[in-house]
């Protein structure tokens, strides 16, 4: 029998640990939501290591906070161990992702503005925009010293949701740290998946190997024009129905 690694666990550690049933992990396994065991030492005995029991806090949390039906969740599952890029789909967003980025967030413009400026515009300060520009969401890769339009975009935005009376104690920038890993994975998948679209129905052979690539550009920044109403009215939808359930939480703990 295989010397039992002491990061690993049998089948009911496993469940102890994530909070679900013996009989839950075997459905999981069954249903193709979670791979065999990692050691087999018997026909009905195994161990699990760490990855399982990340999966299964994964797999519990969709279904017990977001509703979501097992077909779905093994989707996403898959989603999350993605392949790379081919060679041909890289290359495809080498040539067309430089000028989709250009119709994304155009650069220049009628107005930019220094750090200093900034900061006095907006009255904000300096730790708060240094945090922004660490999460990515003001400033560039370029590292210019003068911010565009869609930074000032953005902090115009910020601005608003503090007169509206979210103050920093009640929605800090610290806050958009959970915005920016959640739809940060959101956005890598989208820019995959429409890659993966397009090289599928431009092959390089197609039009003497030549691909409509204007024609891309142009329809990718269109796909994130038309679908930002879409998110935000699907982030709504989600906020109601959580709102829903801390209310039926606190409602049976109420009548115990």
């Amino acid at each position: 029998m295989p010397r039992r690694d002491p990061d690993h666990l049998r089948i009911g550690e496993l469940g102890a640990r994530a909070g679900v049933s013996v009989a839950t992990i075997k459905y999981y396994i069954r249903e193709g939501l979670l791979p065999p065991p990692s050691v087999k030492t018997g026909r009905t005995m195994g161990y699990y290591d760490a990855a399982f029991l990340d999966r299964l806090k994964v797999i519990r949390a969709l279904r017990e906070e977001h509703f979501l039906p097992l077909r779905v969740i093994r989707e996403l599952l898959v989603e999350r161990g993605e392949r790379p890029l081919r060679p041909d789909e890289a290359a495809l967003l080498a040539r067309v992702g430089p000028a989709a980025l250009r119709r994304l967030e155009p650069t220049g413009g009628p107005e930019t503005l220094g750090r200093r400026a900034l900061l006095r515009r907006y009255a904000m300060r300096s730790a708060d925009l240094d945090l922004l520009e660490r999460m990515g969401l003001v400033g560039d890769a370029t590292r210019s010293a003068r911010y565009g339009r869609g930074d000032l975009a953005l902090l115009d935005a910020l601005r608003r949701a503090v007169e509206s009376g979210l103050t920093r104690e009640i929605f800090g920038v610290e806050t958009l740290g959970h915005y920016v890993e959640l739809l940060g994975e959101l956005a890598r998948r989208e820019v995959r998946h429409f890659t993966r679209q397009a090289a599928s129905a431009h092959p390089t052979g197609c039009e003497g190997g030549k691909l409509p690539e204007a024609d891309l550009e142009r329809l990718a920044a269109r796909a994130v024009e038309v679908t930002e109403p879409l998110i935000a009215l699907i982030r709504r939808k989600l906020i109601t129905r959580a709102v829903r359930a801390e209310l039926r939480e606190t409602r049976k703990k109420e009548a115990r």
